[in-house]
């Protein structure tokens, strides 16, 4: 019995000075410092209900999503349900956030995503871009080995003061470029790093105090500009399936689909270049009795093997079928140019995040299938069409500018995709519809689709050419 009490005593005794000299080779951002408070005790007391999808990790930044952030957060995660978790406290480096991990009851909760934004109070501290580092990844390492299964998003310290070229601007970005050689491009499972430090500044890359009251945390809009951001993100961690997502046949111009399939299946030479995806706004260019818009295709994708493969009246879903029972068999596209969702938008009033977030998890599919091509997403052209009303006194050509302006957010992660609005060629100055290019207030006419194939051209050459470089 003393033998065994001994040897127990010592085994503990041997580990605990091993514990100790491991700790003394970590710099102090990555060692466990108390930061036991009443805001803890709170989020304790709400890890114990366990009800939690999607956990937030931070600090201040994060912490005040319960203040000016509050009624986007309710907007964004309350009110859909999603089970959010906020685990930031004001004023927390990296050490403390370690210590409340490992103090807080993490077996309570199973979240299905993670987001971690830290790190801006180590570098104010004092603490180097590397130090800083290496607390970010023992809190990584905590977060990844308690719920392995759960998507990490990892943000790239936000930007702070009112003008670049300060020097906590300067340590931020050194951080975030230590950040990047280290999680950047998916290269540690289940953790994604992510920048949107960029949305919050202008074009000369000050940050102005309408975004950041104090230069450092965000206000109610910023907090918008925040949430939506990263909305493709969650909606992927969570799991999430809205209809665009789900592959379906809706029977629209089912003579089409036959001619298309008729053609993939019969024709010798499949080397296409260029595949265009799409609705009528696509078919536009190749439909019968439109001898100008086929001369124009020709001479933009002719000589590139261009396939058109445009259905009118698609939607988000119908386009993902199709995709699904094409005959695609030795077909390797170099390019796939994706114009899809003004009728999801417009004939069923899809909201524009799940219309963007379709053509998101479409665009990856294919990306499985043709992991070398690349992509171009179109924003919805115009659509001024005088029939019936859209709700709350909205035009259809509101639906279709919301949309646009937060479809590139959906794409800017995915390094094989770019986005792309050309509204602007089809719009007068007072904002109407231009007759003479859209002969229906929706689809382009000979000249409009000339207007779009010359604007997409350098787009579509330097897309080719950098795929011809691999």
């Amino acid at each position: 019995m003393k033998r065994g009490f001994w040897f127990i005593l010592l085994a503990s005794v041997a580990a605990l000075i091993s514990s100790a000299l491991f700790a003394a080779d970590l710099p102090a951002t990555a060692v466990p410092e108390n930061r036991d408070c009443d805001l803890f005790r709170h989020q304790v007391a709400e890890m114990e209900k366990g009800e939690t999808d999607l956990l937030w990790v931070g600090d201040s930044i994060t912490d005040f999503w319960d203040d000016a952030g509050i009624d986007v957060w309710n907007k964004y995660y309350v009110e859909k349900g999603r089970r959010p978790l906020n685990f930031g406290i004001s004023g927390d480096r990296t050490s403390q956030v370690i210590w409340r991990i490992d103090n807080a009851p993490t077996d309570k909760i199973a979240p299905k995503m993670i987001i971690l934004m830290i790190g801006t109070n180590n570098l104010a501290h004092g603490d180097s871009p590397e130090d800083t580092v290496v607390g970010i990844q023992t809190i990584v390492s905590r977060l990844t080995g308690l719920y392995p299964d759960a998507r990490l998003l990892l943000l790239e310290i936000f930007p702070r003061d009112a003008r670049p070229g300060t020097l906590l601007r300067v340590l931020i970005e050194d951080a975030n470029a230590r950040l990047r050689a280290i999680y950047g491009a998916d290269r540690v499972p289940n953790v994604q790093l992510y920048s949107i430090g960029d949305l919050f500044l202008d074009e000369e890359g000050n940050l102005p105090e309408s975004i950041m009251p104090d230069y450092l945390h965000p206000s109610a809009a910023g907090y918008e500009i925040w949430a939506e951001a990263v909305e493709p993100m969650v909606m992927e961690g969570l799991g999430e399936t809205p209809e665009t997502v789900i592959p379906k046949t809706n029977g629209v111009h089912d003579y089409r689909y036959t001619d298309q399939i008729h053609r993939l299946q019969t024709e010798e030479n499949k080397d296409y270049d260029i595949i265009m995806f799409g609705d009528s706004v696509a078919e536009t260019w190749v439909r019968n009795g439109t001898a100008l818009n086929l001369q124009v295709w020709e001479k933009y994708y002719g000589s590139k093997k261009g396939l058109n493969l445009g259905i009118g009246g698609d939607i988000v879903s119908g386009q993902a079928w199709r995709f699904e029972h094409y005959p695609l068999d030795g077909i390797d596209p170099k390019l796939i140019i994706m114009e899809i969702g003004v009728n999801d938008l417009t004939c069923f009033e899809t909201p524009k995040e799940e219309v963007a977030f379709g053509i998101r998890m479409l665009v990856k599919k294919m990306h499985e299938r043709w992991p070398k091509a690349r992509f171009i997403v179109m924003g919805c052209l115009p659509f001024q069409f005088e029939g019936n009303p859209a709700h709350d006194g909205m035009t259809y050509q509101s639906f279709v500018d919301a949309y646009n302006r937060v479809l590139p957010l959906y794409f800017r992660d995915l390094p094989y995709a770019v986005t792309t609005d050309i509204s602007d060629l089809y719009l007068l100055p007072d904002g109407k519809y231009n007759p003479d290019v859209l002969y229906d207030a929706v689809h382009p006419n000979g000249v409009g689709c000339a207007l779009w194939g010359e604007r997409l051209n350098p787009l579509v050459e330097k897309l080719l050419e950098e795929y011809g470089e691999e």
